[in-house]
Formats: C-alpha cells, structure tokens, sequence
C-alpha cells in the first residue's frame, strides 16, 4: 500500500469520515507566472484555496495543504474532508480518496513543512507563541556559541521529536532541509516555516491517521502541517 499514490487523492474512513487526497495545478502554462504572482502572499493561497470548497458562508475550514511551486508542473497537495471542485477552468484538480492502511512498526519516508513555535508566558501570565530559532537564539548565553545553522538543526528536529509520540510517530531519520521568515498581510504577521524530510515508524496508527488528515502543528492557513508519507522500498 503507498500511503500516498502518485498525483492523486485516496478516499479514508477515519471516525467515520471520508477523507479525500488531491493535487491542484494550472491547466496552462502560459497562466503560470501570472498566478503564482497573485498568490505570493501567504494568505492568499488560503482565501483562494476555499474557492475549490464551496459551501456555507460560516463553514470553518476543513482541509490542510502544503505548495510545492519548485516542482514541474508546480502543484499543491490538498487532505480534505470533502473533494475539491474544479469551478475555475484555469486550474486541474485531481483527486481520489484517501485511506492509508496502517500497522505498528510500518516506517516511512515524509516531507513536511510545518510552523515551530514554544508558548511562553510573559510577566502579566499571558501565553505567547515564538519561533523555536529565534527564542532559542535570544536565550543563548554566548550568542556565538551555535551558528545558525546548527541552531536551525537542532531547535526544529528538536522540536519535531517532542511531538512524535502524541501524533503516532517516531523518528528515525531526520533533517531540516530549509527554514524561512515570511511576513503575512497588512497587519505584518510573521511566522516562520521549515521543510523537514527524513524516516519515521508509526507507533500508533489511530493517531498517525489523524496526524496525515489534520496536520501537524500551527499555521496551517499558511500551508503548514500537511506530511507526504510514502512507503520505504524493500522494508
């Protein structure tokens, strides 16, 4: 069983709900560029995604994503609880349902793009969430004494490692293949983002389920949380 099959959608039943996986890419080439540039702010794509989900005004969203604009054609994944609707004819969607059949001890290679944070409280008691880099650099007593990079390596797998457990996971190979700051609307939102890649063993299948269907972590308007899972060759 590949957990996720080519460019498609896999139908779940999970707690009784049909889970649907899809790709979305631009019928033309031509419309490419032009797009892409109406999308660049992060909260874009979220507003323009809902459009493949019609429904009631006050529905809250029911899907995760993730963008992958580097690869050819350029494309973004989409779990949802219900199948996207083509409506626009500028765009393809490919979908098929999504139900990944899982065991104990079943190890897979992932992508994910997820949104590290730590809730701290600050003097008056209220939480307050900050990227793991940056909170982790701010608190170094020598502030030279890790590079960057090193810093971004171990805060995020470090990061990533604490909640393997509760979301049906651990870890056996892992690596920080990215980490970017990206500032969101008028109101200058920051977060950040981190691709991460590596090997991974399903300890609990429920809550592994749950983790490919509703995503990992915060920011997931952003296109944060959704983990590409697929089957190691040969194990």
């Amino acid at each position: 069983m590949a957990v996720r099959r080519q460019a498609g959608a896999h139908r779940v039943v999970c707690e009784r709900i049909a889970m649907y996986f899809s790709v979305i890419t631009p019928e033309d080439d031509l419309l490419r560029q032009g797009i892409y540039e109406q999308l660049k702010p992060p909260y874009a794509e979220h507003q323009w995604l809902w459009r493949f989900f019609p429904g009631e005004e006050a529905q809250t969203r029911d899907f995760v994503f993730r963008r992958h604009l580097d690869e050819s054609p350029p494309r973004y994944y989409v779990v949802s609880h219900r199948p996207p609707a083509a409506g626009n004819s500028s765009w393809r969607v490919q979908s098929r349902s999504y139900d990944p059949q899982l065991q104990p001890g079943d190890q897979l290679a992932f992508r994910l793009c997820a949104n590290p944070v730590v809730a701290k409280k600050d003097a008056s008691g209220r939480a307050h969430r900050h990227d793991v880099v940056m909170d982790a650099k701010k608190n170094q007593a020598d502030k030279a004494e890790l590079r960057t990079y090193e810093l971004v390596q171990s805060t995020c797998l470090a990061w990533l490692a604490a909640r393997a457990k509760q979301n049906g996971f651990e870890l056996t190979s892992a690596a920080v293949d990215a980490y970017q700051q990206h500032q969101a609307g008028k109101r200058e939102i920051r977060f950040s983002t981190v691709d991460f890649s590596g090997e991974l063993i399903v300890t609990d299948p429920d809550l592994f389920r749950r983790t490919l269907f509703k995503g990992l972590g915060r920011a997931k308007a952003f296109g944060c949380g959704l983990m590409l899972v697929k089957r190691i060759e040969g194990r």
